[in-house]
């Protein structure tokens, strides 16, 4: 079969992680010929699949024009599905804005559609309000075939987006990288005799980050001689909520490439992810994958995910993310005892190649 995997509206985030995974996988299905569109962003994949014998690749970032974002159309993806007898296509990550006129899969990872119970709404702004209509409307015009990461929001999304979709579940994993040590590139971080706390995110407001400022001070005032320091994979002028006496507590160390994060997570004492929102995030699998302990919401997706494999605190209160922390750095058997359990939850999750195998097995049965 012929099928497309669209990928022109993948900028930043997860998703370039989960395009880089899925692609890499594309050569086990022989059986099939691939036309896989990268978005600009997504050059460096090009790279690492350009030998493989059953696909062809395009780069195309898709169009934000009348014709895509009123009628749902665009013309060079359109002429790909008919110039290469397209069967079906995914996207991997929508909304597309653009609805093939074949059987299209689309994902969905937008918890901010399904979450409404997050505290993040409780400052959300009214063009925010807007946007999210926006994001319901090219969903619901772009497909009526999904996945999502995670069954919870699977569940849900037929509330969101109507009650005659199909909705599948393949969840999202950590990226096969991890699993080649000797392609792991390193990135040292400077000595620190404390307790390293790593954050692999990208500069969003549902992240929540700003709580690590108030962080620093709690902890500064509770637990005096606790030493303590954020690493996190973004630049110091995006992060300009810290304040200046606490920047002794954070490394800015920019935007990372997937290769450089195992030796990350080898010198981190805790995975830190204050996030609010979210249908999945690679960095839970990430940090179980690498022995390094969770501290994390407790909110029900975050739950859901990590099992017994993370210390939780509640949401917005800076003061048990700071409790949460120090019991995680100072209590080696509770931190080992998450270790663990993080290896036993990572057999709920589809590794990259039952997800590859999954994702294709849905595209083989729809085209048919």
């Amino acid at each position: 079969m012929n099928f497309l995997i669209n990928c022109s509206n993948i900028k930043k985030g997860g998703g370039i992680q989960v395009a880089n995974s899925i692609c890499r996988e594309l050569n086990h299905f022989s059986q099939h010929r691939f036309i896989v569109v990268l978005s600009t962003a997504l050059r460096g994949i090009e790279e690492s699949i350009k030998n493989y014998s059953n696909i062809t690749i395009e780069i195309y970032d898709i169009k934000n024009n009348i014709s895509t974002l009123l009628l749902g159309r665009d013309s060079f993806l359109d002429q790909i599905v008919k110039d290469h007898h397209i069967q079906a296509v995914l996207t991997l990550f929508g909304p597309s804005r653009w609805r093939p006129q074949v059987t299209h899969l689309c994902g969905f990872a937008r918890a901010h559609l399904i979450l409404k119970n997050s505290p993040y709404f409780n400052n959300i702004s009214f063009k925010e309000k807007i946007k999210l209509s926006i994001w319901t409307f090219f969903f619901k015009r772009s497909s009526n075939i999904f996945y999502t990461e995670n069954p919870y929001i699977s569940k849900l999304l037929p509330q969101v987006l109507g009650k005659d979709i199909t909705v599948y579940t393949v969840t999202n994993y950590y990226h096969q990288i991890f699993d080649a040590p000797k392609n792991w590139k390193m990135k040292e971080l400077p000595y620190h005799k404390g307790c390293t706390l790593l954050c692999v995110t990208s500069n969003y407001p549902h992240k929540n980050l700003p709580i690590m400022d108030k962080i620093c001070d709690i902890l500064e005032q509770s637990h005096k001689d606790f030493h303590f320091q954020f690493v996190l994979t973004l630049e110091a002028n995006q992060c300009l909520w810290v304040q200046e006496k606490n920047r002794k507590h954070f490394i800015f160390i920019g935007k990372v490439d997937i290769s450089e994060c195992p030796h990350l997570y080898q010198q981190a004492d805790i995975m830190f992810m204050p996030t609010l929102l979210e249908c999945f995030t690679a960095t839970y699998p990430e940090a179980m994958r690498m022995d390094v302990p969770i501290v994390t919401t407790d909110l029900e997706f975050a739950r859901g995910l990590c099992g017994d494999a993370a210390c939780y605190y509640s949401a917005v209160d800076a003061n048990a993310a700071a409790e949460a922390i120090f019991r995680v750095a100072t209590e080696k058997e509770y931190a080992q005892k998450l270790i663990e359990n993080g290896k036993k939850q990572l057999l709920n999750f589809d590794n990259y190649k039952q997800r590859a195998e999954k994702l294709i097995g849905i595209l083989e049965d729809i085209a048919e």
